[in-house]
């Protein structure tokens, strides 16, 4: 048997409520003044339960839209921030320190997404976001928040994208370790949601547990500066090389609003990419 909504049950009983008061109306009629007066008290109180349950329904409506709003305002805000963060941790004449450049900051623009499906617990998980063509995206955007990056548009709608979620044993991204800019692949490994392994780590690089991984900016998908997570633990690779553990920042079973960037010289960027393949 289906199930009516709360707004379908309200409305039948509502509609129920009017006949029974124009029964109740004509029965007045024939009945004494101080009947009449008992079943009109009883009928106004009626009413104003009734009036007062459509008004609470309304505001239920109205509060839901005004959440999400204040989401994407404090999601906003919250990238603006780590902007603000990073642009202050630059030091404009060392062009290797890590952390997101003023250039890059204008490279990119915007815009925020809800997410309306997210997997996680699969070898190849995927989200999609409201968003669309019509919203100006297109493949090979990249999604992030201000806890990390999320992943990057595969295929568009005109109202919904689909992401490849960083949560996908395929895919990698460029990452460095925030102190010293020492860079390398991070992947995925397909088990635990909250860890990453940061891959090719050269022996003497110097880091220790805690160190901040943030995104290196080295593609044209993703903004330099966006943390990712802080190392955890690390072992040796044939005696050349680390893989360190990443607990990442982001929890991925709880994405709401995401921010999809779009690189203003992402074209330029694999012309240039692609000459310099073929040399």
């Amino acid at each position: 048997m289906e199930r009516r909504s709360p707004f379908t049950t309200f409305l039948i009983i509502l509609l129920t409520f009017a006949a029974l008061e124009g029964m109740c109306l004509g029965l007045i009629s024939n009945n004494s003044v101080i009947q009449r007066y008992k079943l009109m008290e009883g009928v106004r109180r009626m009413q104003s339960f009734f009036w007062r349950g459509g008004e609470n329904i309304r505001y239920y409506f109205s509060l839901k839209k005004t959440n999400e709003e204040l989401a994407q305002d404090i999601a906003a805000l919250s990238l603006q921030l780590q902007k603000y963060k990073n642009i202050l941790g630059q030091k404009p004449a060392d062009s290797t320190s890590p952390g997101l450049a003023a250039d890059t900051v204008s490279a990119f623009t915007y815009t925020v997404a809800k997410v309306v499906r997210n997997s996680t617990n699969r070898q190849h998980n995927y989200i999609i976001i409201d968003k669309g063509s019509v919203d100006g995206l297109s493949p090979d955007m990249g999604v992030i928040t201000p806890d990390g990056i999320v992943g990057y548009i595969h295929s568009v709608g005109k109202h919904f994208s689909m992401v490849v979620s960083f949560l996908d044993i395929s895919q990698s991204v460029s990452a460095i370790i925030k102190k010293n800019g020492t860079f390398g692949p991070l992947r995925w490994e397909g088990t635990h949601s909250g860890y990453a392994s940061l891959h090719e780590i050269p022996l003497h690089t110097n880091f220790a547990k805690g160190d901040t991984i943030v995104s290196s900016g080295y593609s044209a998908i993703y903004p330099a500066g966006i943390p990712i997570g802080i190392i955890e633990s690390s072992h040796l690779v044939d005696g050349i090389n680390y893989n360190i553990s990443v607990r990442l920042f982001q929890d991925y079973s709880s994405l709401h609003f995401v921010y999809v960037a779009k690189n203003t010289y992402a074209v330029e960027l694999y012309e240039l990419n692609k000459e310099g393949e073929e040399l």
